[in-house]
């Protein structure tokens, strides 16, 4: 009897491991989008790192990290305008503070979405943030995206300014996380 419960259990994980791929981090996408009754700000953030690199497709979806990581470069952030840029990464607090960050505390799966809740931690001062990701398979690639708004306020972030005409508090950011086998 033992043999055959072995022979099972031996089965069953060889089974399971040939429905499921290892999918790698391919491209990072973070952009954000700000209102200034002038002009709408569409930057992009580069030099972004994202842990994990790696997770496992298998028959039930996309595997759940325990933990998502995310840091952002302050340095890196641009707008299409290196004045602008500089204004930005001032007002983000860089030097002192060099990075944006992103912990995730509960990820949840529902279908094709995952909850992702989390801290994001901005110029020194941490919010609690929770966005809903699409997740898109289309051909090889696996693409998990979304977005979520956060106050410039929350995070006493200077809103810029120009001829008395203030930017709107709120900020738009947007991801999108490709992954290959």
């Amino acid at each position: 009897m033992s043999y055959l419960l072995r022979f099972l259990i031996l089965f069953l994980f060889s089974v399971s491991s040939v429905f499921s791929e290892e999918l790698k981090l391919q491209e990072s996408n973070i952009n954000f989008i700000a209102i200034h009754p002038f002009k709408t700000v569409n930057g992009k953030c580069f030099g972004t790192t994202v842990s994990p690199m790696t997770l496992t497709q298998g028959p039930n979806g996309l595997q759940i990290p325990k933990l998502i990581k995310i840091e952002i470069p302050i340095s890196q952030i641009k707008s299409g305008d290196e004045n602008r840029d500089e204004h930005i990464i001032e007002s983000l607090g860089y030097p002192t503070i060099s990075n944006i960050s992103f912990i995730s505390t509960s990820v949840t799966a529902k279908e094709n979405e995952w909850t992702i809740t989390g801290n994001l931690t901005v110029k020194g001062k941490t919010k609690t943030i929770k966005s809903v990701a699409t997740i898109q398979k289309e051909g090889q690639e696996t693409a998990l995206s979304g977005k979520f708004q956060v106050l410039m306020s929350d995070f006493d972030v200077e809103r810029p300014s120009l001829l008395f005409a203030t930017a709107k508090d709120e900020v738009t950011i947007e991801y999108k996380f490709v992954l290959k086998p």
